[in-house]
């Protein structure tokens, strides 16, 4: 029997984007580096709060200053500082203060640069098994996904429902319309998203000036010819923050704007990210009751880091529903296989970390892909 659905879930770590040459960790910082020195000069800001955290660490911790910077820790280290406006009345804006900007404008150049003009083999033969319904839970900030579905013709939408008919308590899902959508939920933000609700507020504060400034976005500033377009669909409810976010058409018209101008809505990679994950908050509702009813689970390259523990807890529980509710039932014609991940693992290393990392599943519905991601594996996963 042909199945035209199966609701599979798939999650996407950083591990997806290596076949398409996207750059990962110390890695994708140093270029970040790289490309704030080009545009801003050696002396910038960025480079000044990575010496001042070198010598804290050194100070509190012995480390000497040419230890390996653990650039997680040390974005972490930003965030504290800005959300708890530690600088006072220096705190450059509610979005971050300077160097959090230019990681963010420099995340997004440094991968808009190094993505594939055309879709990859391996993104085409993902994409072309795909099936309506299918929901993709991505950790990465790239458009490799969108792109490739985009090449290939295939409807999709960046936001959880389409809503029907808003109301106080509840609201009614537009089941019809969601009909052949794919659903991609980006929940660490995307280098083509930008959010409207700072800009929205600093227009409000300008006008209560004595005297009014004008706008600077790229994006969203009177008389901007960028092409964006907001990614909710249809009714929203009132208070989801997720209503004030666009996405750019082509990011090549914002490529070259100064980091005071805009940055895009990613959620660095640091410990502490979540701390600015409230226009996003609506990608992650519901996940802790997820997975129960769906009919096929797959990992793609997300090596559940420990810093990153409120994935964890969701991720734990939709793993383990798929994998414990009703895991021998049909329903509908469909039937539950093993949940399956793929990830990258030398001939000669031991797959023990991964398996580390993913302790709280229960192995014996649990298949293990250590090739990486390639169109056997990929065949493998969609099976």
């Amino acid at each position: 029997m042909s199945i035209s659905q199966r609701f599979r879930i798939f999650i996407l770590g950083a591990g997806f984007s290596v076949h398409a040459g996207l750059p990962l960790g110390a890695r994708l910082f140093e270029l970040v580096r790289k490309k704030t020195r080009n545009k801003y000069g050696r002396d910038n800001k960025l480079e000044g709060d990575l010496d001042w955290y070198l010598k804290y660490r050194k100070r509190c911790d012995g480390l000497e200053e040419h230890y390996p910077v653990d650039y997680e820790k040390f974005m972490s280290h930003l965030d504290l500082e800005h959300y708890l406006g530690l600088k006072g009345s220096d705190t450059w804006s509610d979005e971050g203060n300077e160097s959090q900007l230019m990681i963010r404008n420099g995340i997004m150049e440094v991968i808009y640069s190094m993505s594939p003009s055309t879709p990859t083999d391996e993104c085409i033969k993902f994409c072309e098994n795909l099936l309506p319904s299918d929901v993709i839970l991505t950790f990465n900030y790239d458009t490799l996904i969108e792109d490739t579905l985009d090449y290939l013709g295939k409807p999709y939408r960046l936001f959880p429902n389409r809503l029907k008919e808003v109301g106080l308590m509840s609201s009614t899902i537009d089941s019809e319309a969601e009909k052949g959508e794919i659903v991609i939920s980006k929940l660490h933000g995307s280098i083509d998203w930008y959010d409207k609700l700072p800009y929205l507020k600093e227009r409000e504060l300008a006008t209560k000036s004595k005297h009014p400034w004008e706008s600077r976005h790229p994006v969203f500033k009177e008389g901007a010819s960028v092409d964006h377009r907001q990614i909710v669909e249809g009714p929203f409810e009132e208070d989801d923050p997720f209503q004030f976010v666009y996405r750019v058409i082509d990011l090549s018209q914002v490529i070259d704007a100064k980091f005071w101008q805009s940055s895009p809505l990613i959620l660095s990679p640091s410990s502490s990210k979540i701390l600015y994950a409230n226009p996003l908050k609506s990608l992650w509702r519901g996940l802790q009751q997820a997975g129960g009813l769906n009919f096929g689970l797959g990992v793609i390259g997300y090596s559940l880091p420990p810093y990153d523990e409120y994935a964890r807890q969701a991720l734990y529980y939709l793993m383990r529903n798929y994998t414990e509710y009703e895991y021998d039932s049909e329903m509908m014609g469909l039937k539950k296989g093993p949940a399956k991940i793929i990830d990258y693992c030398s001939p000669s290393s031991s797959d023990w970390q991964i398996r580390k990392n993913y302790s709280f599943m229960n192995w014996d519905r649990c298949e293990l892909n250590t090739s990486g991601l390639n169109k056997e594996s990929i065949s493998w996963l969609m099976k």
